[in-house]
């Protein structure tokens, strides 16, 4: 078997000497390993592009260089095998697998070869793993101060979320679910996630699953003391509050009264209005969980 090990050096944990660390485990596994290190934004994406004769991509990064990689990936008529190492400050969808956040403990679980297919979101031409969103997670996002989270790590997500909450407008928005339900009024968060964690917090979406060809969407009309209090105490109890609506879908359309920016997986590529759709057991990546394709 024929591996590429995308690396990014300046991923949030990343260090001297962890290439090695997780390199060790992985060759007992593949015949042949490419390593390819990023140098600057975009050559994950480029990488991938180019990963049709493997038949594995392990990525060595946050959750960042793994939204270049499945934007890589997606559209290849044959695609590797995806593998997480966490090497960022949330590493959200690697939580969501079950795979160890330490790096070389994460390449021990990939090479016992448990597999899983995950579903793949797609909002209007992007490619998301985790989450899209708008309002709260964007304005969060947005308002992180780089050293703040070079010092504190996932604590400077939550302090940003909290000033951002502190400061959230509501807008008017339009909903087109793909099962036909409409649904107009205003919000400060509109969420739809894959994944089982959000900048490094369980979110306690438990109908959900990141292979049952849905998206649990979360609407929250306000921001309250008690939302505040959970994102300090690092639990969003999401199913328990009046001003949240959650319900599951396969997709929908949405606009808003005015362009707000787009968060995908922590990146901000576009503005309302999108399309959102999941694309069914769209890849096999390897989990710390047991799998049934095993």
């Amino acid at each position: 078997m024929k591996l590429l090990l995308i690396s990014n050096p300046m991923a949030g944990t990343n260090r001297a000497g962890l290439l090695q660390e997780v390199i060790d485990p992985l060759a007992a596994m593949f015949d042949e390993i490419v390593i390819r290190q990023t140098k600057q934004a975009l050559d994950a994406l480029q990488f991938a592009e180019e990963s049709s004769d493997f038949d594995a991509l392990v990525v060595i990064g946050g959750d960042g260089t793994v939204f270049e990689v499945i934007n890589g990936i997606a559209k290849l008529e044959k695609r590797p095998i995806l593998g997480i190492i966490p090497g960022g400050t949330c590493n959200d969808f690697a939580r969501t697998l079950g795979l160890p956040m330490v790096p070389r403990l994460a390449a021990e679980m990939i090479a016992t070869q448990q597999i899983v297919e995950v579903d793949l979101g797609q909002v209007n031409d992007t490619y998301f793993l985790n989450f899209v969103g708008l309002g709260l997670v964007a304005e969060a996002s947005i308002g992180i101060d780089t050293e703040e989270k070079a010092r504190l790590g996932k604590m400077g997500y939550y302090l940003s979320t909290i000033r951002s909450s502190m400061e959230a407008e509501p807008f008017s928005y339009e909903l087109e679910l793909a099962e036909g339900q409409k649904m107009t009024g205003e919000a400060v968060l509109i969420l739809a996630a894959n994944g089982e964690s959000l900048g490094g917090i369980e979110t306690n979406l438990s109908q959900g699953a990141y292979n049952d060809g849905k998206l649990d969407l979360v609407i929250v009309d306000e921001v309250n003391l008690t939302t505040i209090r959970d994102v300090i105490l690092q639990k969003i109890g999401l199913t328990n509050e009046p001003s949240f609506t959650h319900l599951l879908t396969s997709g929908f359309t949405l606009k808003t009264d005015s362009p707000k920016v787009i968060d995908t997986d922590g990146e901000k590529a576009m503005h309302s209005p999108i399309e959102v759709k999941v694309l069914p057991e769209f890849l096999k990546m390897y989990s710390g969980r047991v799998s049934p394709l095993n």
